[in-house]
């Protein structure tokens, strides 16, 4: 019996159906992937050193990935999707601006923590690679809109006074949750301090004149 010879295109509709399956070495390479371009950023890191620190076969990686640019857009997108369910609030707590606003920071400055390197290269390479600076456009606007939004809800209601413009307040807590995470890195013991005084700094900022005792519970 002949046997008909396998053409390219039979190759690459094999790879596209087994690469859209979840599997545990997909997984270890997104795993791997993730910590290193945070630690050795886009540019140096290699297919090799994904696939020595998944203790995966170079071949299995393009199974699943066709290129390394390939399997950092599946990182980046992650840790947007990450950053998007960080604020799902539930009752009572979505009726309380107070307890809203710090679960809000609290989300923001955890995720933070362990992502402040993989966030600063998705950053440099959106500035080359269009899919990537798409995906990064949510992780940058995604806090600094919703943050926007809590001050002109909290103003709207009365119970505050914004001291500047609310479109720059937004972006000065975005810095000053940014610095909260660095800071939480040398003393994650003190996490739970520094979302409290990034959230008081929130309220100073926008002239709250609403209760507060919330925050020290």
């Amino acid at each position: 019996m002949e046997r008909r010879p396998i053409r390219d295109m039979d190759w690459t509709k094999a790879r596209d159906i087994r690469r859209d399956l979840e599997s545990e070495t997909k997984d270890a390479l997104l795993a791997a992937a993730r910590s290193v371009f945070s630690s050795q950023g886009f540019d140096s890191a290699t297919i090799g050193d994904i696939t020595a620190a998944a203790d995966v076969s170079r071949p299995s990686f393009y199974v699943y990935f066709a290129t390394k640019a390939e399997v950092f857009s599946v990182v980046a997108a992650t840790l947007r999707d990450e950053i998007l369910e960080a604020h799902h609030h539930p009752k009572p707590m979505a009726d309380d601006p107070v307890l809203v606003v710090r679960a809000s920071i609290e989300a923001f400055i955890s995720i933070y923590v362990d992502n402040l390197e993989l966030l600063d290269v998705i950053e440099k390479r959106a500035q080359t690679d269009p899919q990537v600076a798409e995906i990064n456009a949510v992780i940058v606007g995604k806090p600094f809109r919703r943050i926007l939004r809590q001050i002109i809800s909290v103003r709207d209601s009365g119970l505050a006074t914004p001291l500047v413009d609310e479109e720059y307040a937004a972006h000065l807590m975005d810095a000053v949750i940014v610095d909260a995470a660095s800071a939480t890195r040398k003393d994650r013991s003190r996490l739970d301090y520094y979302i409290d005084q990034a959230t008081r700094v929130y309220f100073a900022i926008i002239g709250f004149t609403g209760d507060l005792t919330a925050l020290d519970d």
